[in-house]
């Protein structure tokens, strides 16, 4: 009786709905739409993220979307932002207090909105982080640093993606 009891009870439960959804399937961002990406203004004082970050979000968008990252006459939304900030701060040091690692963070803003009535349809701040070592040839250290920038990139497209698609 307990068997078929907690059998039932863990059917119920299945099948009155567990929150679960087709990623994609929710949200401003839907496939049918079609997404114009617009180059990130740049308000660090790292030259260059802009671009990174534009390449990263075309190819996130572009995967998951079925390929709907389209330019500005085909596409009904843009999306557009602000790279507000890159810092970089040790985060650990050797036993001769010397920095061992460094930790990369950029905050960006970005806006998803329909293109023809400028209707915000998203905005947000986020922030994503990525430690890098320490080197003593400048050039492997500002290899690490890009490195890591590139990474952070990548998961801001990534935290974009997620936030585009889920419900609000």
């Amino acid at each position: 009786m307990l068997k078929w009891l907690g059998g039932a009870l863990l059917a119920l439960s299945l099948l009155s709905g567990c929150g679960y959804h087709v990623v994609g399937s929710r949200g401003p961002l839907v496939a049918d739409r079609g997404v114009n990406v617009i180059l990130f203004a740049n308000k660090s004082y790292r030259a260059g993220l802009e671009g990174v970050l534009a390449r990263n979000l075309i190819d996130e968008l572009a995967l998951r979307s079925g390929g709907q990252v389209l330019p500005a006459d085909q596409a009904q939304l843009e999306l557009t932002g602000t790279i507000t900030s890159y810092t970089t701060t040790p985060v650990s040091y050797t036993a001769l207090d010397t920095i061992k690692e460094y930790r990369a963070v950029i905050t960006a803003q970005v806006i998803l909105r329909e293109q023809q009535t400028k209707k915000v349809l998203w905005k947000g701040d986020l922030t994503e982080d990525q430690t890098f070592p320490v080197n003593a040839n400048i050039a492997l250290q500002q290899n690490a640093e890009e490195v890591a920038a590139a990474r952070i990139c990548r998961l801001l497209s990534q935290d974009i993606w997620r936030k585009l698609t889920e419900a609000y």
